[in-house]
């Protein structure tokens, strides 16, 4: 087991979701001090309600000046600013969006995603529609470059092979897996070019213009086990990458996925190899030596990345 650390060139890229919001709201954020601005990682409303940002694991509420506020005399995010935001999102559309609401997302014009949760009625069984939206959390996607990150390295050493990163919520699994995706597919950091696959089931890891250019097929919005079948059979990739695995139909696919030879890189929520090795699912890869390496990751305040990496025996 080998302990690395690297640091994290973040940059401020909340303009494209100011767009989004009523002016009172989208002043306060852009009045916040740039430290803010560059961690900042969710802006959340919720109707009749203060409107709160997240600036790493901390949630902060905000007055109409983007200075920190309680809750006494912060900003209240109304029914009518809710519904415009909402509009913005959709489009002006919502019934388009009908279909991903009611899996508690919107996809915005842009590629963004957007979650959104609120009051349902069920009218048959299972099925339901969404009544009315009550509240909305848009989580910011940056590109960020990974300086000294030691899984680059590791790639120029060993070629490339299949990796399980593994941590708990919020701590950088998917901003990784994004760089790692284009520094393979453009040839960063010195590395070669790979034949790049992206399965994006959730519309979370892949920003457009910020990773175009390479040798990169985004399979967006596939289901993952769909989209690692369709990647295998169809694109002959040196790679594949995907975030969040663990459910049984990917399992299936992720082994025939082995057997054709083409390694994985990909994102699991545990808080360390224990809790990963408990999870039935992944601990089916685990037996069948699918990963070589697991890397256990961290985010310090400082924005400096702690990585645990273990080889797989």
């Amino acid at each position: 087991m080998i302990f690395y650390e690297s640091s994290l060139k973040k940059t401020s890229e909340i303009d494209f979701y100011l767009k989004f919001l009523p002016e009172e709201i989208a002043k306060a954020i852009a009045f916040t001090d740039d430290e803010i601005k560059q961690n900042l990682t969710e802006i959340r409303l919720r109707v009749n309600s203060p409107v709160s940002i997240t600036v790493g694991k901390e949630n902060i509420l905000l007055n109409r000046y983007g200075k920190r506020a309680d809750i006494r005399d912060c900003l209240i995010t109304s029914r009518e600013e809710l519904d415009y935001c909402i509009n913005n999102f959709c489009d002006g559309s919502y019934h388009t969006q009908a279909n991903n609401i009611k899996n508690g997302f919107i996809i915005t014009r842009d590629g963004g995603r957007v979650g959104v949760c609120g009051n349902i009625i069920y009218t048959s069984g299972s099925d339901f529609i969404i009544d009315e939206i009550t509240s909305v959390n848009m989580r910011i996607n940056r590109f960020i470059h990974f300086n000294d990150c030691p899984l680059i390295d590791l790639i120029k050493d060993v070629g490339m092979c299949s990796i399980l990163i593994y941590s708990s919520p919020c701590e950088g699994k998917t901003t990784l897996l994004r760089f790692l995706a284009t520094a393979v597919s453009k040839g960063l950091c010195g590395l070669k070019k790979y034949r790049t696959a992206l399965v994006d089931e959730k519309r979370e890891v892949y920003i457009k213009n910020k990773m175009d250019g390479g040798l990169l097929d985004v399979l967006y919005g596939y289901k993952k086990a769909d989209g690692i079948d369709c990647a295998t059979r169809t694109m002959n990739p040196d790679i594949i990458l995907t975030d969040e695995i663990g459910g049984r139909e990917e399992t299936g696919s992720i082994l025939s996925a082995q057997n054709s030879g083409v390694p994985l890189i990909a994102t699991a929520h545990a808080g360390d190899f224990e809790q990963l090795k408990r999870k039935p699912n992944i601990n089916l890869l685990i037996e069948n030596d699918v990963f070589r390496y697991f890397v256990g990751i961290s985010l310090s305040r400082n924005n400096i990345m702690k990585y645990n990496i273990y080889r797989q025996l």
